[in-house]
C-alpha cells in the first residue's frame, strides 16, 4: 500500500508541475525606443522617432546587444522565465540581463511593441518598436 500511495503522490507531482513553454520567437530580432515613462531615478518621459539608434537586439541564441544611437553599449546574454510573475488573471513573462536577478523587468508583447517593465518601481518602463530581424 506504501508503494502504491508513493506512486500515486508522484505522479500527481509530475503532472502538477508546469512545462516550462518555449520563448516566443518573435522577441529575437531588433526593437527601437520609442518611449520611456515612469520611474523615479531616471529622466523624464520622452518620446524618440524612428532612426533614433536606440536599440535593443535579441538574438536566439540568447544573446543581446544594447545600442544608443547606434553604438554598441553593451552586449551580453539574456535569460527569460515565462508565466514568472502574476497579476490578477494575466502572466508576464521576465527578462534577465547577464547573471543580474535582482533587476528584473517583465515583458509585455502586443503587435509590433516591446515593453520592459521593471519591478524595481523607480527605474521606468520602456517601450519598444520592432524594426528588424
Amino acid at each position: 500500500m506504501k508503494i502504491f500511495t508513493l506512486v500515486a503522490l508522484i505522479a500527481i507531482c509530475l503532472l502538477a508541475c508546469k512545462k516550462p513553454q518555449p520563448l516566443s520567437p518573435y522577441l529575437f530580432g531588433k526593437w527601437e525606443v520609442r518611449k520611456t515613462y515612469g520611474g523615479f531615478i531616471v529622466h523624464p518621459d520622452s518620446t524618440y522617432k524612428p532612426g533614433n539608434g536606440n536599440i535593443l537586439q535579441f538574438n536566439s541564441d540568447s544573446t543581446y546587444a544594447h545600442y544608443l544611437q547606434n553604438n554598441l553599449v553593451s552586449k551580453g546574454v539574456f535569460h527569460v522565465i515565462t508565466n514568472a510573475f502574476k497579476n490578477g488573471t494575466t502572466n508576464y513573462d521576465e527578462i534577465y540581463f547577464d547573471s543580474d536577478s535582482t533587476g528584473k523587468s517583465l515583458i509585455i508583447l502586443s503587435g509590433d511593441m516591446l515593453t520592459l517593465k521593471p519591478l524595481i518601481p523607480d527605474i521606468g518602463s520602456t517601450d519598444y518598436q520592432k524594426i528588424g530581424n
